[in-house]
């Protein structure tokens, strides 16, 4: 079945249009090729007034197809039909010059090697279908004509043959033609998507959130809405990965994006910042609304036991907070003020909830790469810190 133009994207509405074009080029060659050979051709006057009457109406009809249909109208319809026009146009030419001895038999296979290509496999037979039909019926294929003139019919299946010999060829390098194409999208597409996933979370990473942040900042500064920003840090990864190694460590990273995105809305965004921190983008929110999901996810960590040997090992977060427009007005202030909050909790003993108030220190950090836990070590470094339970 033929695709309908709105579920056409945009690749495809490209590639029909190559197509187009390469169509109007194989117009102009084949009537400047059965112009010239037509010359030679040892046919009546009137024969060759036909033959050329009908390349100057191809021309000219090729003209009009080519140009005055509008490009949203290109398509694989478009293309079947023209494909059917070159086929009468073919069919017409070589009745005109002598059907089973006709030099342009050839052209039909042009013709079904532009939609195998063009439009797919189906449509291919299809048309070598009627192709069939059209010439077995002009060349008057019946019992007296196989008796009367043998070599005759042997040329006219002997065409045939080939006819469907070059469809098949035509569709099955279609075909694969097809394949190769889509497997190519679809490992694009997973370029893409890896480019701004995180392979440990599954959550967007900091490539994205250039992206998101500019679209959820532009729609609340147009609209006059707030928007908060949470950055949010594991207080103990450290810990856990020289305790317990870096599977472990990976687990807790887990474990940390799937509480948070437990407690977030379905309108908000986390993105994996880097290691072991997150941001998490709360549109529609004021500071008071993001320090209420704020308290629930650190409460959440609080309660979270990550296991270990048999045992169960917990730990916390810390987490900043930074509104629009109060605070910044622009991804990376935000990203910013959040950072001085997030490093006013890390100082004031961890596992807190911080909102950015002016004078904080440290806020411009965030902008060149530090983590707040590598300004100065804290005493909560200890390993004993982290609660072992049974």
């Amino acid at each position: 079945m033929l695709q309908k133009r709105e579920m056409l994207s945009t690749d495809d509405l490209r590639r029909y249009k190559a197509y187009d074009r390469l169509n109007a080029i194989s117009d102009i060659l084949t009537i400047c090729v059965v112009m010239f050979f037509s010359y030679f051709l040892p046919t009546p006057i009137f024969t060759q007034v036909a033959i050329y009457s009908l390349a100057v109406l191809m021309a000219v009809f090729s003209l009009l197809w080519h140009t005055v249909i509008p490009d949203r109208f290109i398509g694989p319809t478009k293309l079947l039909l023209k494909g059917m026009f070159d086929t009468l146009f073919v069919t017409l030419l070589i009745q005109a010059t002598g059907v089973e001895q006709s030099p342009f038999f050839f052209l039909y296979y042009i013709v079904l090697m532009a939609i195998a290509l063009s439009i797919g496999v189906r449509f291919t037979f299809i048309v070598a279908g009627i192709m069939s039909i059209a010439y077995i019926t002009m060349s008057g294929v019946v019992v007296w004509r196989l008796i009367l003139d043998p070599k005759a019919f042997i040329y006219i299946w002997a065409n045939i043959v080939s006819l469907w010999l070059v469809a098949y060829l035509a569709a099955f390098l279609a075909d694969e033609a097809e394949k190769a194409r889509r497997s190519v999208a679809a490992a694009r597409d997973k370029v893409e998507t890896f480019s701004k996933i995180d392979w440990l979370t599954g959550l967007y990473n900091m490539r994205h959130f250039d992206i998101l942040a500019a679209q959820e900042l532009s729609r609340a500064e147009r609209y006059g809405r707030p928007l908060s920003l949470l950055l949010i840090d594991s207080d103990h990864l450290k810990v856990v990965n020289d305790t317990h190694g870096h599977q472990k460590g990976d687990q807790l990273i887990s474990d940390i994006a799937k509480t948070i995105s437990s407690q977030a809305r379905v309108s908000d965004t986390v993105i994996r910042y880097g290691g072991d921190e997150f941001i998490v983008i709360l549109p529609e929110t004021d500071a008071m609304g993001a320090r209420f999901l704020a308290e629930r996810i650190r409460a959440a960590m609080e309660q979270y036991e990550l296991p270990v040997e048999g045992r169960s090992v917990r730990t916390t977060v810390s987490i900043g907070i930074s509104a629009f427009p109060n605070d910044a007005r622009d991804a990376m202030g935000l990203l910013a003020r959040a950072d001085a909050a997030l490093y006013q909790s890390k100082a004031a003993g961890r596992n807190r909830v911080t909102l950015y108030l002016p004078g904080m220190k440290k806020e411009d950090d965030a902008l060149i790469g530090r983590r707040p836990e590598d300004a100065a070590p804290q005493p909560s470094d200890d390993p004993a810190r982290l609660t072992p339970t049974s």
